[in-house]
């Protein structure tokens, strides 16, 4: 098994087990989830809303499993110049049919706010070169250097 083949098998993985934790939260009768992740290295919140056969919507709380799959996550697909995402959206139906998508790119809609140093460190655990830093990133990093006592 090569490097890279081991790589997509602990993000598989990691994606099963937060699958797992979200689905064990799922209300009786449920067709659909969503579940929208934000993370740095310091702070993550989430999103989790179910949608029921009869079209209304519930909303979920995911387990801490969850939070921890994810996080391994980011750290498996971390990339060397690209650094990793800060946001993941998982929606999935009741026979588990998947779809996983990650944002590198845009910033993510922590509520509430975080303060630029959060950025900071996760910068320094995911380092990315000037090409692959987006004008939002580079501002908070500023940011957060200004205010460094």
């Amino acid at each position: 098994m090569t490097k890279s083949e081991m790589e997509l098998d602990e993000q598989s993985r990691c994606i099963q087990e937060a699958l797992q934790g979200l689905v064990s939260r799922a209300p009786e009768g449920w067709s659909e989830l969503r579940y929208a992740y934000r993370s740095t290295v310091g702070f993550s919140n989430s999103d989790l809303e179910f949608t029921m056969r009869d079209g209304s919507k519930e909303a979920g709380t995911a387990p801490v499993a969850v939070f921890d799959a994810l996080d391994d996550l980011r750290h498996a697909m971390h990339e060397l110049e690209k650094g990793t995402w800060f946001t993941a959206l998982i929606t999935a139906d009741s026979s588990l049919r998947y779809r996983a998508n990650f944002d590198y790119d845009s910033e993510p809609h922590f509520v509430p706010q975080i303060n630029a140093a959060s950025y900071l460190d996760d910068m320094r655990h995911f380092p990315r070169t000037e090409e692959n830093t987006p004008d939002w990133l580079k501002r908070r990093l500023a940011e957060a250097q200004n205010e460094a006592p």
